[in-house]
């Protein structure tokens, strides 16, 4: 794999990755005695986050959500829960449990403008919840009824949460409700004037600058079968849009086409679209692409079929991809700025956050 990396100009950007992982976060991962495998390290063994999710929020913070099952019937087909959420904290030292105020429900999204301003949606069987965290505690300090969960934040006084066909807004002083004409499934921000939303109808890209919405219509992009040599199932090919994320080097979504993954993305005018079954796999759904700070993405694909295999897919500047088994199932992902990737999910008996690591010269995508 070595001689692979190096002909693609790849190696240097998992040997940064590993440098970041030794000199970054360094303490992080000596909190925990050595699991996973050279690939990943567990950093915190929390099984209830296995599913969860990991959201780095600076260079010496971050959270993991998940969540206890409580009770027979949450274990009981087409039984959902009842669940107790949890959330952990690394504070650039250790990770700890953080006191959430919603107990047994759900959580929503989470999203982030700073280490101090960490929003999260969360419900129960009476309301929808919107928390935040100013940098000491979660408070509640919002229900929007009708609220789906959907958060975009910015800054202390931007933040939005989409529900179906709605949206709140606040300024740092009120919520000011607002109606839209689609509804938002994903949603990612580059700044206040800046918002891109998937439509969770139709097929089509929505874009806020700060004063209306606007809608763009990807379908004569978006791609109308499988590759040839991937499994169809039996039925509708439609495409789906699935996760989105807005960052300085362009617009990148991720979707699916049966059992088939593509990439959706727009860096100058127009859009374009390219299939990614045997560059990444089967996409993780609803994981959204994580620059790496240089202008390119990872991308949590998979090599199996079913997209239960996990692999860490990269890819570059030029179209170039390149993916690394990750011996087990990861479930989300983020990066730390200026420092390796931090994902959930199960290595062997192992469960709850890892760190990436440098692969091994062996490994062949």
């Amino acid at each position: 794999m070595l001689s692979k990396l190096a002909a693609t100009g790849l190696w240097f950007v998992w040997a940064a990755a590993a440098a970041a992982a030794a000199i970054a976060g360094l303490r992080l991962w000596r909190a925990v005695r050595a699991a996973g495998n050279d690939r990943w390290k567990l950093v915190a063994r929390q099984s209830s986050v296995t599913y969860g999710k990991v959201i780095a929020t600076g260079e010496n913070d971050a959270w993991a959500f998940g969540w206890d099952i409580l009770g027979i019937a949450a274990w009981l087909p087409v039984v959902d829960g009842p669940h107790r959420i949890t959330a952990f904290h690394w504070d650039g030292e250790r990770w700890e449990k953080s006191d959430f105020p919603v107990g047994v429900g759900s959580l929503g999204s989470v999203a982030a403008s700073a280490p101090s301003n960490v929003w999260a949606s969360a419900s129960d069987q009476d309301s929808s919840y919107l928390l935040r965290w100013d940098g000491s505690a979660w408070t509640i300090v919002h229900k929007p009824h009708g609220a789906g969960g959907i958060l975009a934040v910015t800054a202390d006084d931007d933040v939005w949460i989409f529900g179906r066909y709605k949206a709140w807004h606040y300024d740092g002083a009120t919520w000011t409700e607002q109606s839209l004409s689609f509804c938002p499934f994903r949603v990612s921000a580059r700044s206040a004037s800046d918002i891109w939303a998937l439509d969770g109808i139709t097929r089509c890209v929505h874009h806020f600058d700060g004063g209306v919405w606007t809608r763009d219509d990807v379908t004569r992009v978006l791609p109308k079968a499988p590759p040839p040599s991937d499994e169809v199932p039996p039925g509708p090919l439609v495409p789906r849009l699935t996760a989105v994320n807005a960052d300085p080097s362009g617009i990148w979504i991720t979707g699916e086409i049966g059992m088939s993954s593509f990439l959706l993305y727009r860096t100058g005018s127009g859009w374009r679209s390219e299939h990614t079954s045997a560059t990444a796999g089967r996409m993780v759904r609803g994981v959204p692409p994580v620059p790496d700070g240089r202008g390119r993405h990872w991308f949590l694909g998979s090599t199996d079929l079913n997209g239960s295999d996990s692999a860490l897919a990269h890819r570059d500047l030029y179209g170039h991809w390149t993916r690394v088994p990750a011996g087990g199932e990861l479930t989300s992902l983020s990066a730390v700025p200026g420092g390796p990737l931090l994902a959930t999910g199960r290595i062997g008996k192992a469960s709850g956050v890892f760190v990436m690591t440098a692969p091994t010269a062996s490994e062949t995508p």
